[in-house]
């Protein structure tokens, strides 16, 4: 039997996860060690950092790592890429939570209209985003697991706008536009 490569096994795993891929199931589901692990996923970040190509290998804020494109060729790549399971709408309802957050739930309504309401339920569900209670509405934030799912390296709400910002091409966006 042909010995498999164990940086090939686990680059093939980051390519096919499609998201994150943790570090603990990794080493749980390969035999390989968790310290192995890290050391080779560290090997195949750099690696793709020096090609200086399209892909990039990132860590994220839950020893979990993952493959994705970089934002400068995300929009190029965007149509080539196999619908989410997200509707656009959804999207945009999580992209201005995101951008404004911590945001009042009346406010998300005010510029989504009222279809939003449905779109926060989702993303609650899907633990995208917080929802409490503040007087007669409720404040909205995202999650630990939004940033994972977008393979955010913070939760840090400025950040993730510093974030929007430099995929905007650095232009400040008016409370309408989002």
């Amino acid at each position: 039997m042909v010995k498999v490569n164990q940086k090939k096994i686990v680059e093939a795993v980051l390519f096919a996860a499609g998201g994150p891929v943790s570090v603990h199931e990794l080493a749980k589901n390969t035999d390989i060690p968790k310290k192995e692990i890290h050391k080779l996923m560290k090997g195949i970040a750099e690696e793709y950092e020096e090609r200086d190509g399209p892909i990039i290998v990132i860590k994220t804020i839950k020893d979990e790592y993952v493959m994705q494109l970089g934002s400068e060729y995300s929009e190029i790549a965007e149509n080539y890429i196999p619908r989410a399971k997200e509707s656009r709408a959804l999207l945009k309802t999580l992209t201005l939570i995101a951008y404004k957050q911590p945001i009042e739930q009346f406010r998300v309504i005010t510029y989504r209209g009222t279809s939003a309401y449905k779109h926060i339920k989702e993303l609650e569900e899907r633990n995208l985003i917080n929802r409490k209670p503040k007087e007669r509405s409720y404040i909205l934030t995202t999650t630990k697991e939004f940033c994972e799912m977008y393979g955010l390296k913070t939760t840090n709400p400025e950040d993730i706008k510093d974030m929007f910002h430099s995929l905007l091409g650095g232009k400040k966006s008016d409370e309408k536009g989002l």
